[in-house]
């Protein structure tokens, strides 16, 4: 074994006590998800700071000697810190290239409103503010309760509503502000559906990065090819269900794909598929980045209420052995897929 494969050689060790944590957390993802999805503005960027959110509290959780008393509190507190910190750092970026710009450019700026609408947002509500009001509107908590989450007095959460309600109402911001051509989704939509491997490889670049949202994540094209063909896997009783298809849509002005299986007699929504592309030599656009929603229920539930369709049941983090033997074998049973009302 070599240096390298020494350094993670812990890896099992930590396997197990996450999957255990995700799962002893599934009660509080419904509010931890709404929050953060309202917090940022999309449903995209509601998921990345909910994961981020998971992983921070994860690793506080060995560091921490005291029991914490109540964990709903504790993970919304440090997905508004997180939240916070990535908007300052944002602002931070934004200043720093509005001093790079020229006063005058010739070239026209195809994304100039795109951007312009999003240093508006940034502008618009102070971080605290914004919070305060999605603490008290969404989640209607006390003034008291707010304080506590912000680590702010009750004077301080009254004024940052009174400003933030003041300002023009935060609107929810487009997340496709470098959406992929929509020509290159449809190619990926019908190679997958085809197992096309040939034009998936042609489509993709060579440093590729794979990324079950929630759970793994593989980087250049060997490692990922996989995904590929695993995409058309069927085994109900882990929940992969039968008659695996996809097609494109557009949402949030995105055109994304949309991936459907049959499960318990019931079609629907099973994984939303995300791409990032690139322009690589001769200016033809190459896929740098896949994002497959398979592990986020709630985010699958949401685009699913929005597109007007079924959303599937699905597992909140990737099965275990020991989830594929009880499945197997009937001792663990998973949810019933079931038609949603008015879908």
């Amino acid at each position: 074994m070599t240096d390298t494969e020494k350094r993670f050689a812990n890896q099992a060790a930590v396997r197990g006590p996450w999957r255990k944590y995700l799962d002893s957390l599934a009660q509080y993802r419904g509010d931890l998800h709404r929050y953060c999805r309202r917090l940022t503005g999309n449903v995209w960027d509601g998921e990345d700071l909910m994961q981020d959110t998971l992983v921070r509290v994860f690793s506080m959780l060995g560091k921490i000697d005291a029991n914490l008393e109540n964990p709903r509190a504790y993970m919304i507190r440090t997905a508004t810190n997180l939240w916070i910190d990535r908007v300052r750092r944002s602002a931070r970026e934004q200043a720093i290239l509005a001093l790079d710009l020229p006063e005058e450019t010739t070239a026209p700026d195809t994304g100039a409103e795109q951007r312009d609408a999003a240093r508006a947002l940034f502008q618009s509500l102070h971080p605290q503010e914004r919070a305060a009001i999605v603490m008290k509107d969404v989640f209607d908590l006390s003034l008291e309760e707010t304080a506590g989450m912000l680590r702010t007095s009750v004077g301080a959460v009254k004024s940052a509503l009174s400003r933030g309600r003041g300002r023009l109402e935060a609107k929810r911001p487009a997340a496709g502000f470098d959406a992929p051509p929509p020509e290159i989704v449809d190619r990926f939509m019908k190679a997958l559906s085809a197992k096309d491997m040939e034009t998936m490889r042609a489509l993709c670049s060579d440093d590729l990065t794979v990324e079950l949202v929630g759970g793994a994540q593989g980087d250049g094209w060997e490692q990922n090819k996989n995904f590929f063909t695993h995409a058309h896997m069927v085994m109900p009783a882990l929940g992969f269900g039968e008659k695996p298809w996809w097609k494109t849509a557009d949402y949030e002005g995105e055109r994304v794909v949309l991936g459907f299986r049959t499960l318990d007699g019931v079609e629907g929504l099973n994984e939303v598929h995300r791409l990032e592309a690139g322009a690589a030599e001769g200016g033809a656009a190459r896929i740098e980045r896949v994002r497959c929603y398979c592990f986020c229920p709630e985010t699958i539930a949401e685009v699913a209420r929005e597109m007007g369709v079924t959303p599937l049941p699905r597992p909140h983090r990737s099965p275990s052995f020991g989830d594929v033997a009880g499945a197997l074998t009937g001792l663990k049973r998973r949810p019933k897929a079931r038609p949603t009302q008015g879908a």
